[in-house]
Formats: structure tokens, C-alpha cells, sequence
């Protein structure tokens, strides 16, 4: 578990990821929705990247083949994705 947690700080090289301005509303914790081979979804913002974020799967669509194929855990482009209201 460490050796991954090492790899990751190598590459980002310890650097803070620029987000773009397309992702600046997608903060981490942010609720969306999104599509994926056209099927919808809801899930949270884990973690923000320059084009895209990693999202993890609403309670609802965790127990989807999408879901437990990706193990809870996708990357979505900001393009792809809508802020949802806060519950």
C-alpha cells in the first residue's frame, strides 16, 4: 500500500494539479450527475484533475456492472459531467 501511495506523489511530482476553467465548479465533494455508454449516473467529486475528475459512485448505482466493474471509481471529463443541488 505504500509503494502506491509513493508512485502517486512521483507523478504529480508533488505539484498541485492546475484545474482547468472548465473544472473550477467541480470541487471535491461536489454532487453530479453524468453519462457513461449512455447509461445515467450520480456519484461525488473524489478528486479534481486538469481535464476531468475522479468520481465515486452515488449508494444508489453502487451495486451497477458499471460500478463494480470500475471498483466504485471513474474518471469523467468536466464536459461530460452536471452540478447537481446539494442535499
Amino acid at each position: 500500500m505504500g509503494d502506491l501511495i509513493m508512485s502517486e506523489k512521483n507523478r504529480t511530482d508533488g505539484k498541485e494539479i492546475e484545474v482547468s476553467s472548465l473544472g473550477k465548479p467541480f470541487v471535491k465533494g461536489s454532487h453530479v450527475s453524468f453519462t457513461f455508454h449512455r447509461h445515467h449516473f450520480s456519484g461525488v467529486v473524489e478528486k479534481q484533475l486538469r481535464n476531468s475528475a475522479i468520481l465515486k459512485f452515488d449508494q444508489e448505482f453502487a451495486k451497477t456492472t458499471t460500478a463494480m466493474d470500475m471498483k466504485q471509481l471513474i474518471v469523467i471529463s468536466y464536459s461530460k459531467m452536471q452540478l447537481l443541488p446539494a442535499k
